[in-house]
């Protein structure tokens, strides 16, 4: 709007009767700070200063307003900034060097907070409980004033979400729980920004498969690899994918799993989260040897063996070795790996592992017929597991098989179901204080969360 407006439109802009069209047109023409319709505005209004006076304290007015939208602004644009970091961001800091979040206030203290608990969760996970914790201390006392309720609610959301997972890392499931319902809480009071609600999910689907609850965490996990699909970002849809391979491969299902892996290793973006495409490809090893592909699995090991190393356990390492070997019929070095697997774990206090391993050089004999070595070791499983105080049912299982060996009976199947049952212990969620495995598959290492 050029034209100054008539004096019938100004007694029509006090009275309220002018339509949103026109309203947007005059105030337009206002914002401009036209000092001739400034003072008429004044006199229709019933202002008794003077025009000239008038329009200059509708300019002052003008100038704090303006100051006090930016002041508002910027604070708002970074939270939405730091929001954004956080949900796409979720990487490692390898080779970074961590932040001082003591130094820091407000929202860099969120992110470095975060980032730094993140960056924990393999090499230290009880200090990445305390840094989550920091971070939602801080997310929570940010002022909604200042950055905006939403962009607020975000950061809190996603805070309480990366507590859930530094409690779940550390086998504290009534407390993820707790922290899991505080980010949703906080989720939905947000922007429900498809990328903070695929955050959420994505957290949420890894304490749902601790839990044993798969088909709950498939569904939410193929919503965030839908989200991020459509969103273009093919590291997190990815990353998605490979977390779906897990929870299927845990169901069971390893052709399937193995498909969903290798779909997702095909996305990750490798220099983003190198450890992520070093364990996905360790998987889909494991998974090729559990298919019975050995000799697959066996060229795939000897090529990536560089990159496994320091990565994964050594101890893992030598345990898919040596179940290659078994399934190549190759006894006499299957039965050399899996000793010194079982041993390493042992050392390390890992019980269901070694027990594991123990059934898989028992099973390794039963083939040879070497009985009597069976029954030995059962009875020294048997009192080891005693000792513990570990669960009946796998105690109970090797009396049947240490049975089967003095009275005869089919020592594989037996193997192969006190196998399964161990397997299934080590997956619940609560655990021996003293138990440092990688729940809940006891070959693959889980994923970053």
């Amino acid at each position: 709007m050029t034209e100054h407006p008539s004096p019938a439109d100004l007694d029509r802009l006090v009275q309220g009767t002018l339509s949103a069209d026109e309203k947007r047109r005059l105030f337009a023409h206002l914002l401009g700070r036209c000092p001739r319709c400034c003072s008429e505005l004044a006199r229709v209004g019933g202002f008794e200063a003077a025009g000239a006076v008038v329009a200059e304290d509708y300019e002052g007015a003008l100038d704090r307003a303006f100051t006090t939208a930016s002041r508002f602004a910027a604070p708002r644009r970074q939270a939405a900034d730091t929001v954004a970091s956080l949900v796409a961001g979720d990487v490692e800091r390898a080779g970074r060097p961590a932040p001082a979040p003591a130094t820091l206030r407000g929202l860099p203290r969120v992110q470095a907070l975060l980032e730094t608990a993140r960056s924990l969760r393999h090499e230290d996970p009880q200090a990445m409980v305390r840094f989550a914790k920091l971070a939602r201390y801080a997310a929570d006392s940010l002022r909604m004033r200042d950055y905006g309720r939403e962009a607020v609610a975000d950061l809190r959301a996603l805070a309480w979400a990366d507590l859930a997972s530094a409690y779940r890392v550390c086998n504290e499931l009534g407390r993820a729980d707790h922290a899991m319902n505080r980010a949703i809480y906080w989720c939905k009071r947000g922007s429900q920004s498809d990328l903070v609600v695929a955050r959420v999910a994505d957290l949420l689907a890894s304490l749902l498969a601790y839990q044993r609850r798969f088909p709950e965490g498939r569904e939410l996990l193929a919503i965030v690899c839908r989200i991020h699909g459509e969103a273009g970002n093919r590291h997190l849809a990815g990353r998605a994918l490979v977390k779906l391979g897990n929870l299927t491969s845990w169901e069971g299902n390893q052709r399937k799993a193995l498909l969903l892996m290798r779909r997702g290793f095909d996305l990750l973006d490798v220099g983003k989260d190198p450890r992520l495409a070093v364990q996905t490809l360790w998987n889909m090893i494991w998974l090729l040897m559990e298919l019975g592909r050995f000799r697959s699995a066996r060229r795939f090991l000897w090529q990536s063996r560089v990159v496994l190393t320091g990565i994964v356990d050594p101890h893992r390492l030598r345990w898919l070795e040596a179940r290659i070997y078994a399934g190549l019929s190759d006894f006499a070095r299957a039965e050399a790996a899996f000793q010194q697997t079982r041993a390493g774990f042992v050392e390390q206090g890992q019980v269901y592992p070694a027990a594991l391993v123990g059934l898989d050089l028992a099973a390794l004999w039963a083939r040879q017929g070497r009985v009597k070595d069976i029954f030995e070791l059962a009875e020294e499983m048997i009192v080891t597991f005693r000792a513990l105080r570990i669960a009946r049912e796998a105690i109970s299982a090797l009396l049947i098989l240490k049975r089967a060996c003095l009275h005869g009976g089919q020592l594989l199947a037996l193997i192969g179901l006190a196998s399964d049952l161990l397997e299934n212990l080590e997956r619940q969620p609560a655990k021996p204080r003293n138990y440092s495995g990688s729940p809940p598959s006891p070959g693959s290492p889980s994923p970053s969360s």
